[in-house]
């Protein structure tokens, strides 16, 4: 009975650091994307149809204000074949977006906003943020099934 007493006392004495740690990281979570310049670095990928995968090397996606760049590997149904084969992937480089962002206090930032590849392709990007720094970025496209990347926010 003393050591579930003692058990107790330490479990309740814990309880408002972990709390304060939470409340401390999503306040930077909030810090770095509201000032509008982030990384976000993706390790899973989840095709439309088939089984996730763990992509290694890690691949990231720099997002300042209205400029997105990224390269990410693509694995699912291309509607039209790409004029170099080579060119598979979703590759931005520095494109001008304009971003509609939303927040949630329970579920974090959303991001949407489309681009144009060089090959001409719309694509849609749906980026949610939680606020412990997961990531999830849904992209819809013009000629290809959709895929979603899993990562984390770069801190």
């Amino acid at each position: 009975m003393k050591n579930f007493f003692l058990f107790s006392f330490f479990v309740l004495c814990l309880l408002p650091f972990s709390a304060y740690s939470q409340s401390e990281k999503e306040e930077q979570v909030k810090a770095i994307v509201e000032s509008g310049s982030f990384v976000i670095r993706f390790d899973r990928v989840n095709p439309a149809t088939g089984r996730s995968i763990t992509l290694s090397p890690f691949y990231e996606m720099s997002y300042d204000s209205t400029r997105v760049s990224c390269y990410l590997p693509y694995f699912g149904r291309s509607y039209t074949a790409p004029m170099d084969p080579r060119k598979l992937a979703i590759e931005l480089t520095d494109k001008e977006v304009e971003p509609e962002i939303s927040f949630n206090p329970r579920r974090g930032y959303t991001l949407v906003f489309t681009a144009r590849t060089e090959t001409n392709e719309l694509i849609t990007f749906y980026l949610r943020i939680s606020l412990s720094g997961m990531t999830t970025l849904s992209i819809n496209s013009s000629s290809r099934q959709s895929i979603t990347y899993l990562g984390d926010l770069i801190m």
